[in-house]
């Protein structure tokens, strides 16, 4: 019955003034995608949704109707971390006390209206015909209250309480007052030796991270892009791409271009761009675009903290994706990415909860700064990340191109909207909750900041983040220890915490290094601090070299041109100088979220996105 009302409403939308093309290509891509009629209509180039919604209740012997805003909503009533966009339905009561029942239906939906209402008169009086698109605007506007709290609560709800909204608890305090007083009481009983004995213990976690490097690019391999077999349009499940933005109006074009490259049946992608709602700039310039079916853009209330995390939390409640990618705004993905996940999550276990994509620098060009972030890069999405991945350790996820089930990310509660790093936090807390995560092979471009003003802000948010997560999730060191199993604790805590501290000291070991040379040189040095010079010698050398060498072992870091390893010293001071400012503003302002700002690439040369 549903081919007899497809048919009919076509008919009805021609003498509607919809041109045939359109409604015969709908037909097609109807077969060929194994989805609806009308929604392949909707996603017609130039679709009038008026019309087709008009026709549609033309055709079920209805009427279609706007939803007054004055309304009370009965049903449905909202779920934690429901997903509005499967709803299709809502009963509501208007001022004068009438209930009227507005929906979005499907071709089934429509056969069955067409052979039950006429036995339901009074049911008929209360129907009323909407499109898919303004009911999903009506209930977020209508619950936008209760979705902003969801967003902003989900993950202490569902993950054991586990959020940065406490920074440090009382216990933790109790043992860093203990600690500070044991460290003031040794400078003034014994300085020599807790100076011996806290510079080797902070030097362990720096050497960590060395032997951390070493073996991953021991045991790299060359990553190499798969070949995608051909996949009929109508086995893909429906994708929801996410993009939280924040006065970006100048890169909107860019990436809109960037999202209708993807290729993926267009009835079956959903492109949400949430935006804060007095960021009215970005906004402006999306309505000044022409977007696709499926693009849209949802503004989030100013409730809660203003981070990207919380604004996330808030589009997934509103996308109908079964998979669920986050991108940057200045992002542009692989044409074939939704692709290579969608047929790695097929392949793959249920516990396969998300697949990261490497990060490529198309700007290593734009000056010495550029050139080491993009160098970092290599190190981290081509070096580091797959040897993690490979061994089922902690993968600390990059910000940007993870690919999700959604089950899983529901699930763990989604992101923590507390958390300024919210990306390394929720690849913690997956592997905590028993998901694996596995990387991708074809990339996402991005690009570097290009001065000390854009980058020290963003690498001072990135480590307070990271300083963050790590309180939190030492709140419970049995616990944690449990979850995770003591080889992949013992790497997650010589990475996150190596980081963190070799961050940290790194100018004071260069401060010890030039102080101990000296009285070396004048033979005032003792032999304990021989030893240690020697020791921090050696560490900051194979730092260095390591760095260095896992970068060039990468296709990525080998296409990038200039002096790496002579700039190396200078960048790694600028990374303890955002480490410094991250301990400032983890005590000050620990959840301040600082922008960082982005700009068109249209002009610039990217590397080849296949590689």
């Amino acid at each position: 019955m549903t081919r007899e009302i497809a048919v009919s409403l076509a008919s009805r939308l021609c003498a509607g003034g919809m041109a045939k093309p359109p409604i015969i290509a709908a037909f097609r891509r109807s077969f060929y995608n194994s989805t609806s009629f009308l929604d392949e209509l909707y996603t017609s180039e130039d679709a009038d949704d008026a019309l087709i919604a008009a026709c549609t209740a033309n055709e079920a012997g209805l009427l279609f109707d706007e939803i007054a805003r004055d309304v009370h909503v009965v049903a449905p009533t909202l779920p934690d971390f429901v997903a509005l966009s499967h709803i299709r339905h809502a009963v509501v009561v208007t001022s004068d006390h009438t209930t009227l029942i507005y929906i979005a239906p499907t071709l089934r939906d429509i056969a069955v209206l067409k052979t039950h209402l006429p036995q339901s008169q009074d049911i008929v009086a209360r129907l009323r015909i909407t499109t898919p698109a303004r009911l999903s605007e009506f209930l977020r506007l209508y619950y936008e209250r209760a979705l902003a709290d969801n967003a902003v609560n989900i993950v202490e709800t569902t993950s054991r309480g586990f959020s940065a909204r406490i920074v440090v608890t009382g216990r933790q305090g109790i043992l860093l007052g203990l600690l500070t007083a044991s460290i003031l009481f040794g400078l003034v009983l014994a300085p020599s030796c807790l100076w011996f004995i806290v510079h080797m213990l902070f030097s362990v976690f720096f050497s960590g991270c060395i032997l951390l490097r070493l073996l991953a690019m021991r045991a790299m391999v060359r990553r190499e892009t798969r070949v995608l077999p051909t996949v009929p349009a109508y086995k893909l499940p429906v994708y929801s791409i996410m993009i939280a933005l924040y006065k970006e109006a100048d890169v909107v074009p860019q990436l809109v271009r960037a999202m209708t490259k993807l290729n993926w049946p267009r009835s079956k992608l959903e492109v949400t761009f949430v935006c804060e709602a007095d960021d009215f700039a970005t906004i402006a310039a999306f309505e000044d675009q022409k977007l696709p079916y499926g693009f849209k853009v949802i503004p989030v209330p100013g409730i809660g903290p203003r981070t990207k995390p919380k604004a996330l939390n808030y589009g997934l409640q509103l996308s109908r994706g079964e998979f669920v990618v986050v991108y940057d705004a200045e992002d542009r993905p692989h044409p074939n990415q939704l692709l290579e996940a969608w047929q790695r999550f097929s392949a793959g276990e249920s516990n396969l909860g998300c697949l990261q994509a490497p990060l490529v620098i198309a700007n290593a060009h734009e000056g010495w700064l550029a050139r080491l972030f993009a160098f970092e890069y290599a190190v981290h999405f081509s070096g580091l990340l797959p040897w993690l991945a490979r061994n089922g350790l902690v993968l600390p996820l990059g910000g940007s191109s993870n690919h999700f089930r959604r089950s899983c990310l529901e699930g763990v509660g989604g992101w923590d909207p507390y958390n300024v790093t919210e990306d390394a936090e929720l690849g913690t807390r997956l592997a905590r909750r028993g998901f694996h995560v596995e990387m991708l092979s074809l990339p996402t471009i991005e690009d570097a900041p290009t001065t000390t003003d854009v980058w020290l802000p963003q690498r001072t948010r990135w480590l307070k983040g990271w300083m963050q997560t790590w309180l939190f999730e030492m709140r419970h060191p049995k616990q944690f220890l449990r979850d995770l199993g003591f080889r992949r604790f013992l790497v997650y805590h010589t990475l996150m915490a190596g980081l963190i501290v070799s961050s940290l000291l790194y100018p004071l070991i260069l401060v010890f290094i030039a102080y101990s040379g000296l009285n070396l040189i004048l033979d005032n040095a003792a032999a304990a601090d021989r030893g240690i010079l020697v020791y921090d010698c050696m560490n900051i050398t194979m730092g260095y070299l390591s760095f260095h060498a896992l970068g060039k072992r990468s296709s990525a870091g080998k296409e990038i041109k200039g002096s790496i390893l002579r700039v190396v010293p200078f960048y790694w001071m600028l990374v303890s100088v955002a480490a410094w400012r991250a301990v400032k503003q983890l005590y000050t302002q620990p959840f301040l979220w600082e922008k960082t700002p982005h700009r068109p690439a249209a002009a610039r040369e990217s590397p080849d996105p296949s590689r």
